[in-house]
């Protein structure tokens, strides 16, 4: 009976799989294209509890959230440990902030939704037993299985993000470019690129450099980026500046001076790069762990453009993805609770069957 469920498990996984690529193929930065790994990695595991667990198929389902969990918690808990030591380090470098642990705090999140679950359980089973009511017998049996289904989905969603901006930064666009958009961040009070925003745009350099000695085809430069209330000028005219004591021409630097975050960052120079050259063709240069959401904010803008990452230090790149990661999550709040619903539903049908 388990060899059915198992074969039409395959099944879905392996369109999962073809569509994945296919998508990849059209666009690196669908919001799709992390949903579709995501997917994979629970009906891989759903489908080994139905090959390993004994019982019938029904028994072997309900236990998959909860198993699933219990495994996972294990790796989230080292990749926290892991992310504690690099926010140790962090803090040391760039000082206690909050924002220096974010990575800590989301693998305790996980870790303690997994735990607090449990204790749910443990107390909705006390409450049953002694009231024998139908609401807790029934609280019993759907509210565990829902929240272990909403820590699953997340974890998944999660690694389809790790998954996701792994291959965005080894991407490689190809010499093809007219603009290269370069996300502003934090300058110095003197005006100065800090190292953060120098990575970015010495990268941009770098492979301008590169795609003329290769094609011949010159690159001209987006710097992105407003005003902050701390800088003595914008972001763009401090990259913009940066760009012409580095051997950039004045005809090949548009500044884009108004945008306050990434997603305008996008959306504005494209009005810059439309107003010169419409469908450009474009690339953007970022940190290695920002390209993803980058590129997600970009197709979003309805700017078909290829990331170029640059390289960070080791202690700062596991928070920063860390931070990049809650930032995909609140991209699609929409999608997000629409997939709670669905899996409220399949709790509840579950339960009653």
């Amino acid at each position: 009976m388990k060899l059915i469920p198992c074969y039409i498990i395959s099944a879905v996984i392996s369109v999962l799989i073809v569509a994945w690529t296919f998508s990849i193929r059209v666009s690196l930065y669908r919001m799709r294209n992390i949903a579709y790994p995501a997917g994979i990695i629970a009906g891989l595991f759903c489908m080994s509890e139905l090959l390993l667990r004994d019982g019938s198929v029904i028994d072997a389902l309900l236990a998959f959230p909860a198993d699933f969990a219990r495994i996972t918690i294990w790796l989230i808990g080292i990749l926290g440990g892991l992310m504690f030591i690099s926010n140790v380090s962090l803090m040391r470098h760039e000082g206690m902030r909050p924002t220096n642990m974010i990575g800590t705090f989301l693998g305790v999140i996980f870790v303690g939704g997994t735990v607090a679950i449990y204790f749910i359980s443990v107390f909705l089973s006390h409450l049953a037993e002694t009231t024998q009511s139908t609401a807790a017998l029934f609280a019993e049996r759907f509210l565990p299985l829902w929240f272990y289904f909403l820590l699953d989905y997340c974890e998944c969603f999660m690694l389809g993000i790790i998954i996701m901006g792994w291959i965005a930064a080894l991407q490689k666009p190809q010499y093809d470019k007219d603009f290269i958009i370069i996300p502003g961040c934090s300058i110095s009070k003197t005006g100065g690129l800090l190292p953060l925003l120098r990575g970015r745009t010495n990268r941009a350099v770098r492979y301008a450099w590169d795609q003329e000695i290769a094609t011949g085809r010159k690159v001209c430069y987006v710097p992105s980026g407003g005003q902050g209330a701390d800088e003595i000028m914008s972001e763009g005219s401090a990259m913009e500046l940066y760009l012409l004591a580095h051997g950039a021409e004045a005809d090949e630097v548009f500044p884009e001076r108004q945008s306050v975050n990434t997603y305008e960052n996008f959306a504005l120079s494209k009005k810059v790069i439309d107003a010169q050259k419409p469908g450009a063709r474009v690339a953007f240069s970022t940190t290695n762990y920002h390209v993803l959401r980058c590129g997600l904010l970009a197709h979003r803008v309805g700017l078909d453009a290829e990331g170029i990452a640059s390289s960070t230090k080791w202690y700062f790149w596991p928070n920063g993805f860390a931070r990049e990661v809650v930032a995909i999550f609140a991209m699609s709040r929409k999608g997000h609770a629409i997939a709670a619903l669905m899996l409220m539903a399949v709790s509840l049908a579950a339960v009653l069957l």
